[in-house]
């Protein structure tokens, strides 16, 4: 971001959460006074109904030392409501009868029921002071996740609308005068908005433009007569002022694909927090298999359709064109997330993932072909960042919120939001995209030829297979598995489920660029991703100091996304370096797919290993299992990486020796 978006951003974002700051500290007022009466109102039910009962067994002439189980009786109503402290049956002086729970000592909290049928006893009702804080505090919790998500989303927008209409015509003067002060002369993308500043950047365009043409007819001019001193002063001007150039940045016309994109993958990640549940609560005994494993069934099912799919989709997004592509698989998805929210047995609702999974995989196929074909080789590294950054914010963003809506509204209500945001990034690539964006000629295939060749080489295998595949088994096995089926089953909200599960994201949002600028040379990479395994595997054993404590595994997933920050680019860049070493040359495209393909097969044996491990010894196994396994297969990449002979590359073990002069 340039300094005059950074101030703009920061203003609006400033605003909008101070605006949303006044609102919640007078929501949370509203709802602490509707809870209070809304509880003492229940609490004087509930001494009615205890006073029905002793009334009756008084009406049949038992006395009142000889009401057998009351104890218990009033243990459980306490037990069961948990606003509720302590219910007794008390004499007309005050002594208690019979009892359940723990009085709060509180006078203020005291309900008494005395109706004329208990011939002077009293019922009191204790409420407990604690459940309407824990009521307030929950509800704050959801209002900061709110502003939160809401300052990503806007913030989301302001970078869409940076890159269209009035802002990006704003942006794209803001980057010319900045330019032209350093004595950058180059071209730059250009603004096709209307409007004051738009014209403003045509008329410096035309400038510079006009610039260029004289000093290159002036260079034909020298070329023609032979002045040697002429021309290379020419050179030195146009190299100095960098004339003739072009900016590398990504075109204004990436920007339309941020937009969908973000909204379909927050439709998706929506899910998060509670699809397992979901799922679970829908699944019937299948012979043979065990409940857990039959639950994964159906994520399985997504992910495997998701991998297998993407590298034929390619072919076919480009002969359909990106956009008709985009908004098929958007409307394939909304269907999808229609049809799991009204989803009455397992097989409806494994044929719903399916039909997501086919749009999930168009959409981001076609996304991806969409920045590809828009960008150059010197553009493209800043447009698959844009890519890549949307579906990170979506990420961050969409758990918490899917876990509020399931809360709030039910699980099903939360699946038909995500269709209607599906539907909202189908309609955004209409009115965004070009009509005929994408269309051209189909890539290359991957052939069995080239996994042969992948296969040849020793460290690339360990890369992919103890490393990449790992790493996305790791994520889906416990992130999106274990952890939501085993907080709902220890009593935590679906909320709160999806607060937990923004730790993941908010880590590799924050953590990755950091780790990015670490990764110079292959030591360093070979270093991270072996060190980022590690961590994230042994990240999972924090889970048995406290297997039910939301800390403890608010840290599992906090050492999972450190450790898969550290790895995720240096992995990446390892496969190019790597592909290098192969007996016989691959193309990146096709070497890049391979890679892309293990890590979705990791993606899709997650719930599948899960599940497995879950139904046979249970949570804490299950999760250390899977991270021992993840921190074996890095120590195994390293072990590899510094023995096997790379070619024409370091020794070995060079790769730990620090990197070269």
């Amino acid at each position: 971001m340039n300094n005059f978006q950074v101030r703009l951003s920061a203003a609006l974002v400033v605003v909008l959460l101070v605006s949303l700051t006044l609102l919640s500290i007078r929501t949370s007022h509203h709802a602490e006074a509707l809870v209070v009466p809304e509880v003492a109102a229940k609490a004087e039910t509930v001494g009615r109904s205890v006073a029905g009962l002793v009334g009756q067994a008084l009406a049949y002439g038992i006395p009142t030392d000889r009401f057998i189980g009351l104890d218990d009786h009033l243990a459980g109503i306490v037990a069961a409501n948990p606003d509720l402290a302590y219910i007794a049956v008390l004499t007309t002086d005050g002594r208690p009868l019979y009892s359940g729970g723990t009085p709060t000592g509180d006078p203020g909290t005291i309900i008494r029921v005395a109706p004329e049928e208990l011939l002077g006893l009293v019922i009191e009702v204790d409420i407990d002071p604690a459940y309407v804080r824990d009521v307030v505090y929950q509800l704050w919790l959801d209002l900061a996740i709110v502003m939160v998500v809401t300052a990503l989303v806007a913030l989301e927008l302001i970078h869409i609308s940076f890159g269209i209409g009035l802002y990006g015509a704003i942006e794209g003067v803001e980057h010319r005068l900045s330019a032209l002060r350093r004595g950058d002369l180059r071209e730059h993308p250009s603004v096709s908005a209307a409007g004051a500043f738009g014209q403003i950047a045509r008329r410096i365009d035309d400038r510079l433009a006009a610039l260029t043409a004289r000093l290159r007819d002036a260079a034909k001019t020298a070329a023609a007569v032979a002045d040697t001193a002429r021309a290379q002063a020419i050179a030195a001007i146009a190299e100095r002022f960098r004339i003739g150039q072009r900016v590398g940045e990504a075109p204004m016309s990436v920007i339309a694909i941020r937009a969908p994109l973000f909204v379909f993958m927050f439709a998706e990640e929506l899910t998060r927090p509670f699809l397992p549940v979901y799922i679970q609560g829908l699944a019937a005994p299948v012979p043979g298999l065990s409940p857990e494993l039959v639950t994964s069934l159906p994520m399985v099912v997504f992910l495997a359709i998701v991998a297998l799919a993407q590298p034929f989709l390619g072919t076919v997004t480009e002969r359909a064109g990106r956009r008709r592509s985009l908004i098929m698989g958007a409307a394939l998805g909304a269907a999808g997330y229609v049809a799991t929210a009204f989803a009455f047995d397992l097989w409806g609702l494994t044929i719903a993932r399916a039909m997501t999974a086919v749009g999930f995989a168009l959409v981001f196929v076609a996304a991806q072909g969409f920045v590809i074909d828009t960008t150059g080789t010197a553009q493209r590294a800043k447009g698959m960042a844009m890519f890549i950054g949307a579906i990170l914010v979506a990420g961050l963003c969409g758990p918490p919120i899917g876990g509020i809506l399931a809360d709030r509204l039910g699980m099903s209500t939360a699946f038909l939001i995500a269709g209607g945001a599906a539907t909202a990034s189908l309609i955004l690539a209409r009115i965004g995209l070009p009509e005929r964006a994408g269309i051209g000629k189909p890539s290359a295939m991957i052939r069995w030829r080239d996994l042969g060749m992948v296969l040849r080489t020793p460290h690339l295998v360990a890369l992919l297979v103890l490393c990449a595949l790992p790493a996305k088994l790791i994520l889906v096995a416990v992130a999106f598995f274990l952890v939501p089926l085993h907080m709902e089953a220890t009593g935590q909200t679906q909320a709160a489920i999806g607060r937990l599960l923004m730790i993941y994201p908010l880590a590799m949002v924050l953590l990755v660029p950091a780790f990015a600028s670490l990764a110079r040379g292959a030591g360093q990479r070979v270093r991270l991703v072996a060190l980022g395994g590690m961590v994230a595997g042994l990240g999972a054993l924090i889970v048995l100091i406290d297997p039910d404590s939301v800390m403890a595994i608010g840290a599992v997933l906090l050492c999972l996304g450190l450790g898969q920050a550290m790895s995720i680019a240096s992995q990446s860049a390892l496969v190019g370096e790597f592909g290098n070493d192969l007996p016989e040359p691959v193309g990146e495209a096709t070497l890049y797919g391979i890679f892309r393909l293990v890590e979705r097969t990791g993606n899709a044996l997650g719930p599948l290993v899960a599940g497995t491990l879950l139904g046979i010894y249970g949570f804490v196994p299950a999760v250390v299992g899977i991270g021992l396994g993840v921190a074996g297969g890095a120590a195994l990449f390293a072990l590899t990486a510094a023995l096997a002979p790379r070619a024409g590359s370091t020794p070995p073990g060079a790769a730990f020796e620090g990197e070269a002069r």
